[in-house]
């Protein structure tokens, strides 16, 4: 049976939105740069190397759909790419948080990423090997924090 286990936390600030692209034959597309962040963990401590993107979807059921690319640089100088998609419940915990620059708590909305790591760092070729899962939360103005797992 595949369970979860703790590995890192992942801290961001994003910029934006740019203006929806409503109306696009391919659907309604929010952009959001990440623009600042970290992951912490016991086996890993990089940071953002160059702003990231989300090709943000908003959906008419309430729920946000994330595309998110951003790349890092580790204290040992190890590039790693992260690319996650997942859900975000926009109820009104998260709305109302989000117009206040407030934080939420993991438990007010669903908030919740795949995220596919890719290195050719031998000390982290255990990203590559593994499936990772996260849950997330608002944690102030622009900010978000997710607690990372990997499915064993």
């Amino acid at each position: 049976m595949a369970g979860l286990e703790f590995e890192m936390t992942y801290r961001l600030r994003v910029r934006g939105p740019m203006p929806a692209t409503q109306g696009s034959p391919l659907g309604e597309h929010i952009y959001w740069e990440m623009s600042e962040g970290t992951l912490e963990g016991p086996r890993i401590n990089a940071r953002i190397a160059m702003p990231g993107g989300d090709w943000y979807r908003p959906g008419a059921d309430g729920f946000g759909r994330p595309d998110v690319r951003v790349q890092f640089i580790t204290d040992d100088d190890a590039v790693i790419l992260l690319h996650y998609t997942g859900l975000v419940q926009m109820n009104d915990a998260f709305t109302k948080a989000a117009e206040a620059a407030d934080a939420t708590r993991f438990e007010d909305h669903y908030m919740r990423m795949a995220m596919r790591f890719d290195t050719g760092a031998p000390k982290y070729t255990w990203l590559n090997q593994h499936l990772f899962l996260a849950d997330g939360r608002l944690t102030g103005k622009n900010q978000i924090e997710y607690r990372i797992y990997r499915v064993t």
